[in-house]
């Protein structure tokens, strides 16, 4: 090959790459499907000057039951016995004369049977004066574990 024809096929070459760059880039699609119109919009329409009053709705409040908490406080002892039938038996009687609740309680070898759930020994001297009251002279104020708002 001689210099002619080598300069020939340089020509030739730049030729070919100028031709093809100038085309469509490499690497962009041109859209095949026409691009939406746009048409115009229409007014919005105007707001009233009050809007519709809608019914409120509240939802039902819904009842958590409260889970008493064991604590330190008082209790009123109105007996106290070595058998528990016989403990169940005074405190069945005690439930119809007293408006706090009535408690067995196993300390070995003792059934006690406790009225209330008081938090303040002021509270439990006010149940064992009542308590006297409805028969029971002997009872006294214990200090124990006790359930309030149960």
């Amino acid at each position: 090959m001689n210099s002619k024809h080598l300069v020939l096929l340089v020509i030739f070459v730049v030729a070919a790459l100028i031709v093809t760059s100038c085309g469509k880039k490499p690497g962009v699609a041109e859209p095949t499907e026409e691009l939406p119109v746009l048409m115009e919009e229409e007014p919005l329409e105007e707001f009233p000057e009050t809007l519709p009053v809608e019914e409120e709705i509240i939802p039902e409040e819904i009842e958590v039951p409260v889970v008493p908490v064991e604590t330190y406080g008082y209790r009123v002892q109105i007996g106290a016995f070595m058998s528990e039938s016989n403990a169940e038996l005074f405190a069945a009687a005690a439930r119809t004369k007293v408006t706090q609740k009535v408690y067995v309680e196993q300390v070995p070898p003792w059934y006690k049977v406790r009225v209330g759930d008081m938090l303040s020994r002021e509270e439990a001297e006010m149940l064992r004066d009542q308590v006297r009251q409805l028969g029971y002279p002997d009872s006294w104020i214990v200090e124990t574990m006790v359930m309030p708002g149960s």
